[in-house]
């Protein structure tokens, strides 16, 4: 089946001394300085926001604050987020999103700054906003859902994976989403990168799934006409003509690696093509994410549906004729699983060298 690709990632920013860097002591005005008029700023394809911040392939991510007239003040950045234009296939995403990274080193270095990678903030204790929301943000925020539980989703970092299928009906992109929603715990843990908090190893794999995944949604989709009774998160109106049909799965951890990350796309698209899963949801299991979360392989439930997901993705990728190589990047997540380890694993293992609580350099 034809398809196109894309991918969104975040990054922590770090400093030269491997200071890891927040909304605690990033300059939101410079950083927007330095990042402006990047590439892609002339693609019309992209969505952009009402505030000229989403202007290109790279833009600053954070959380967004308002005077009490609905003025924008400032930005409690987070870090930084790369998009990759649509692409052909993963592979293609997986090298634009390289080659874009490259490019955005270069704007930090200036500054001091270069990219980290890890799946949730690992020196705060909590995110906490200061000053505390005016009556107008409070307003603004029970109205627009893309702003709930900002206190999980400032600390968090990870890739979204989008893809399209042109085949595939309003009515059948919706019930992928739900089967991606559905199988999401048993296809996270291949990309744990989150086992620290408030500057220590946590007692798990990752943090951020954890927090997140039963809070925000596992995967949406955008389609112009959804199937009556869609849940509302989930399924959401286009932004732009291109974004009709586009499905994004968010749940995954940030991959720190380059052949991670196209193994993770290889089982999202795996997943989406495989009607032998039988499984759908609306809304991501809180019980079996936050198992995931805490023992991930080690608990036989969360192994089980591994090697179901793993194995159904693979049936599907190499009996498709274009898809061979798709099929061969999941043999990096087969080998995780037959060890019983995840990413995070690696993290903790530099950590006990290093001291540090992130992959310095970004995508490798």
């Amino acid at each position: 089946m034809l398809y196109s690709a894309g991918f969104e990632f975040e990054y922590a920013l770090v400093s030269e001394t491997g200071a890891f860097r927040d909304f605690g002591d990033l300059d939101f005005a410079a950083l927007q300085h330095a990042l402006a008029d990047g590439s892609g700023t002339t693609d019309e394809g992209l969505v952009r926001g009402d505030l000229g911040i989403k202007n290109g392939y790279w833009y600053l991510e954070g959380d967004e604050r308002f005077d009490p007239n609905g003025v924008f003040t400032s930005m409690l950045v987070k870090g930084v987020e790369i998009r990759t234009p649509i692409c052909s296939n993963t592979t293609e995403a997986a090298d634009r999103l390289i080659d874009l990274q490259t490019d955005l080193s270069v704007r930090l270095d200036p500054l001091g700054l270069s990219l980290g990678i890890v799946g949730f903030n690992p020196v705060r204790e909590a995110y906490v906003l200061d000053p505390p929301l005016n009556e107008w943000e409070q307003r603004m925020r029970a109205e627009h859902r893309e702003y709930d539980h900002a206190e999980v989703s400032n600390l968090s970092y990870g890739p979204d994976i989008n893809l399209s299928f042109p085949e595939l009906s309003a009515a059948d992109v919706v019930e992928v989403t739900r089967r991606l929603t559905y199988y999401s715990p048993f296809m996270v843990p291949f990309s744990f990168s989150s086992p620290f908090h408030a500057g220590r190893p946590w007692r798990g794999p990752s943090k951020r799934t954890y927090e997140r995944t039963w809070r925000r949604v596992a995967a949406r989709c955008f389609v112009g006409s959804p199937p009556t009774g869609a849940e509302p998160t989930m399924v959401h109106p286009p932004r732009i003509p291109r974004e009709e049909g586009r499905i994004e799965f968010k749940a995954f951890d940030a991959f720190l690696s380059h052949d991670l990350l196209l193994a993770g796309a290889a089982l999202t698209l795996g997943v989406c093509l495989a009607d032998d899963l039988p499984g759908l949801a609306d809304t991501p299991s809180r019980d079996l994410h936050q198992r995931a979360a805490t023992a991930a392989f080690a608990d036989p439930e969360i192994a089980a549906g591994a090697r179901e997901v793993l194995a159904a993705a693979h049936r599907v990728l190499a009996a498709g004729s274009t898809m061979g190589a798709e099929a061969g990047h999941l043999d990096r997540l087969d080998q995780l699983l037959r060890a019983g380890r995840t990413p995070a694993d690696s993290l903790l293992d530099a950590y006990s060298r290093t001291g540090l609580m992130y992959l310095s350099e970004g995508l490798r």
